[in-house]
């Protein structure tokens, strides 16, 4: 038996309502990386904006992506965060491992779905994290570049003196730094090149030539 239209209504308004939330969770990593001047730090929910739209940018402009089913890319970029809602915007300095940021995240998209019938979003969630198909992929790519070239954008407002010492004593860091990369959005870039195929590659490649 199909849902009365108040009882849709509500399900479709909570999924709204805790979505809406993200749009006041800032990005946890400016501020460790301590973001300073007059610049406003992003939301996650500005991060999804900026995937979707690099995602129509990269597809508008590359012959190579015309079989891509760019349907299905917006729906993984739109959903792909759905976690932080319920967890926050989690770094790579927050937990030991992958594996258990990905147990969280699945728990908290399992919680944000518990009250609808969207199994279909569940498995598109799935494909992203899975990474195997070329829209996975493609996604992946778009959320990594999306932050490298966020960190572009504030290249002038990084103060690593100010910097979480979390952030600075990594050994990961430490390696980048001892390569005489000086800034943050270079550590993101130089940490992040080898994800990157086709026309991802080379905007990559471009912004190290902004640089020089």
């Amino acid at each position: 038996m199909k849902n009365s239209n108040n009882e849709k209504c509500e399900k479709i308004l909570k999924f709204y309502m805790l979505s809406n939330k993200l749009k006041n969770v800032i990005r946890t990593g400016w501020k460790y990386w301590a973001v300073e001047g007059d610049v406003r730090l992003e939301s996650v929910a500005e991060h999804v904006f900026g995937t979707l739209m690099l995602a129509v940018s990269i597809y508008a402009h590359s012959d190579e992506y015309e079989d891509l089913d760019i349907e299905k890319v917006a729906l993984m970029l739109a959903l792909h965060e759905t976690e932080e809602i319920l967890i926050g915007d989690i770094t790579m300095f927050d937990y030991d491992g992958t594996k258990t940021k990905k147990e969280a995240g699945r728990i908290a998209v399992e919680k944000m779905f518990e009250d609808s019938e969207c199994d279909k979003f569940l498995k598109v969630i799935e494909e992203f994290e899975g990474g195997e198909t070329k829209e996975a992929k493609f996604a992946y790519m778009c959320d990594k570049l999306e932050a490298d070239l966020q960190a572009y954008i504030y290249r002038d407002n990084f103060n690593l003196k100010h910097a979480n010492p979390t952030c600075i004593n990594d050994d990961r860091i430490k390696a980048m730094i001892e390569k005489g990369l000086d800034r943050p959005d270079k550590f993101f870039l130089d940490s992040d090149k080898n994800k990157y195929t086709g026309a991802f590659l080379d905007i990559a490649n471009y912004l190290e030539k902004l640089e020089n």
